[in-house]
């Protein structure tokens, strides 16, 4: 029983991870959109990373 308990831990625990990478990206390209042009160039990427995250092309590499 406790070895259930802690898998299932171990995968709540890794989809909050995954959430939060992605919230952060996120937020992070939303405050750097105001800045300047390479501020805006590197949201531009930040936001491409965040929806290939969520594609799952960077979960498994």
């Amino acid at each position: 029983m406790k070895w259930l308990l802690a898998i299932v831990l171990i995968l709540i625990l890794g989809i909050l991870s995954y959430s939060a990478t992605q919230h952060h990206l996120d937020a992070k390209a939303a405050r750097m959109q105001h800045g300047n042009d390479e501020d805006r160039r590197l949201a531009k990427e930040l936001r491409e990373i965040s929806r290939k995250i969520d594609q799952g092309k960077y979960l498994y590499r």
